[in-house]
């Protein structure tokens, strides 16, 4: 194993201090984000679809929200909304 030093104020030191195995905690929590953060996304998500007329470009999203009303990256102007795609 390695050493890593971290940090505590007086509050989280007297925490850490009453802890069994302070160490052991901190490589578990570390798991744990590290799991989670790295989990697979289910492949059936649903996607949604804008578009750009004039420049011919769409944009993809799962979230509806962030497509509707979206400016385009290319000529600024407000691209068409078109919904759930299949």
């Amino acid at each position: 194993m390695r050493q890593k030093m971290i940090t505590l104020c007086p509050t989280t030191y007297e925490l850490a201090s009453n802890m069994d195995n302070f160490s052991a905690w901190i490589r578990q929590e570390l798991m744990k984000k590290q799991a989670t953060q790295y989990k697979a996304k289910p492949e059936s998500e649903e996607r949604y679809q804008a578009f750009c007329n004039p420049c011919d470009l769409s944009y993809l999203d799962t979230d509806p929200d962030m497509l509707k009303g979206l400016p385009c990256k290319e000529c600024g102007k407000k691209t068409f909304y078109l919904g759930l795609i299949e």
